[in-house]
């Protein structure tokens, strides 16, 4: 099976970064024959930068635009619809849905964003993959409607490379020395930000003078959005008998993010909200015992031997931190942390395997291709205006020019979405030629617009009897002539807009 998995670079998601690569190197652990074919598909430099740095777990790397030449089974992951491939069968990925539980945490236009691109993920393509059982049932919350078969969740592990598994704690020492973290200590790895809340585990070492725990959090204390979160954090680290307990890293690299990782007795994960927690999967990798707040998705991990706390009550972590450190549970060896954990991904390889399977044979291109599902979400948008908070003049013409913004690379999918929609009886056919195809060919590069001009599917028909005998020996299977209907779609389009932009 040939996968492409698409690497992102977005600075402030670098957790989008890892989720990818952790794929990769979760699918290469499994048995040779089972190992799929993967590429690696990028459409910036930085992304270019990543993908060579990690050439070693994909078998080749190409561009994003090239997704549909490359005959690929299965593209992954999509957070919005610009980011799936035209031609080639995909699947969304919806994390989480925390800008509904915490508004709050988001600009008004991120949530819109968020709501309208999560939607249309929901219901477009032939899958969408959710982290977790709690974003599957925000989802079915907010649009009852929906059908539901095409859901799939994928609880992604963590994966580390081999020598992370090797005995001795030179690298845990050296790390531990450089920033005086004693013996003996439970650890943290979250951004500093409110919804992580750092700030109840050092109220509970507060209301605990006299206990005798030392707790480790890597990172920088900062929340631009919440100055005065950070300050109550340092206000508290300036009593000598909270700060002697506690090491704040400031900003470290993985290597001693991970170092310090393997030295901890335990772990601590007092958040509010979590899609997934990749802390908390690292923790489980290694059998350390931890404590966790009790929301949904840290119920649904329950790695072993995990404590739960009430993240609004200080005294209820408090008290767990009394009792973990009265009874502390013994951690494994990391050989049989790694031979534990090493089942554990396989299985979750098998289940992403799983899960492009049944794209692949879900995929129907008439209904699931990207620009199809284009051509349905922007007619069904522009009817919703003003019907749903989130779906705004505003919000609609941020999805518009994102939107736009993918097609600008893509004159022929640009003709054929723009003569899907002006078939189409809907109040935005009458307006897309405008504001999407002649608004995408204005900011579009020279050679783009002429390829659009040149772009005429009904004259050329040697290539379509090419494609239509390339189909004839599957041509009663409903994939093929799902396709065969498609270029037909395609060749009867005779110069649309084409005739818009010379008249």
């Amino acid at each position: 099976m040939k996968i492409g998995l698409r690497i992102f670079y977005n600075p402030a998601w670098m957790g989008g970064v890892n989720y990818v690569l952790n794929i990769a190197r979760m699918l290469r652990t499994l048995p040779e024959g089972e190992q799929p074919h993967i590429t690696f598909l990028t459409s910036t430099p930085q992304a270019e930068e990543i993908a060579a740095e990690h050439a070693g777990l994909a078998d080749e790397i190409a561009p994003f635009a090239k997704a549909a030449s490359l005959k690929l089974d299965f593209v992954y992951p999509a957070t919005q619809l610009p980011e799936a491939p035209f031609g080639a069968p995909w699947a969304g990925w919806i994390p989480d849905w925390q800008c509904q539980h915490y508004p709050e945490l988001f600009p008004p236009e991120e949530q819109a964003r968020r709501f309208l691109q999560y939607r249309e993920l929901a219901r477009g393509p032939a899958a969408c993959v959710f982290s977790s059982q709690q974003a599957i049932e925000d989802t079915a919350k907010l649009f009852p409607d929906f059908e539901k078969d095409h859901w799939k969740i994928f609880h992604f592990p963590a994966v580390f490379d081999e020598g992370f598994w090797q005995e001795g704690s030179g690298d845990t020492d050296t790390v531990r020395a450089r920033f005086h973290v004693p013996d003996d200590y439970l650890i943290v790895c979250n951004q500093f930000w409110r919804h992580k809340n750092h700030l109840q585990i050092v109220e509970a070492l507060a209301a605990r003078p006299g206990l005798d725990v030392h707790v480790v959090m890597t990172g920088a204390i900062e929340d631009t959005r919440w100055p005065d979160y950070a300050a109550s954090i340092r206000d508290l680290l300036a009593r000598a008998d909270v700060a002697r307990r506690v090491t704040i890293t400031d900003r470290i690299s993985r290597d001693e993010q991970l170092a310090l990782l393997k030295g901890a007795r335990g772990f601590v994960q007092p958040s509010l909200f979590e899609g997934w927690s990749t802390f908390v999967e690292e923790s489980r990798a290694l059998g350390l015992p931890g404590l966790l707040s009790d929301i949904p998705v840290h119920r649904e991990q329950s790695p072993a031997d995990s404590v739960f706390f009430d993240p609004n009550d200080v005294e209820s972590l408090a008290s767990a931190l009394e009792r973990f450190v009265a009874d502390p549970p013994k951690r494994p060896s990391l050989a049989k942390a790694s031979s534990k954990h090493a089942a554990y991904v396989a299985d979750r390889a098998r289940t992403f395997m799983e899960i492009a399977r049944f794209t692949a044979t879900r995929f129907d291109p008439a209904r699931h291709d990207a620009g199809a599902v284009i051509a349905q979400a922007a007619p069904a948008l522009f009817d919703e205006i003003g019907e749903h908070p989130h779906v705004t003049q505003e919000s609609f013409d941020r999805w518009l020019g994102n939107t736009r913004l993918s097609l600008r690379e893509n004159p022929e999918d640009l003709a054929r979405i723009g003569g899907m929609i002006a078939e189409s009886n809907s109040a935005f056919a009458a307006k897309s030629d405008k504001l999407l195809v002649q608004a995408t060919l204005a900011k579009a590069p020279p050679e783009m617009r002429q390829r659009f001009l040149d772009y005429d599917p009904a004259s050329d028909e040697a290539e379509r009897r090419e494609r239509i005998a390339s189909m004839q020996s599957a041509i009663d299977s409903p994939r093929a002539r799902a396709q065969l209907a498609s270029q037909n779609f395609l060749f009867r389009l005779k110069d649309f807009i084409r005739r818009k932009l010379r008249s």
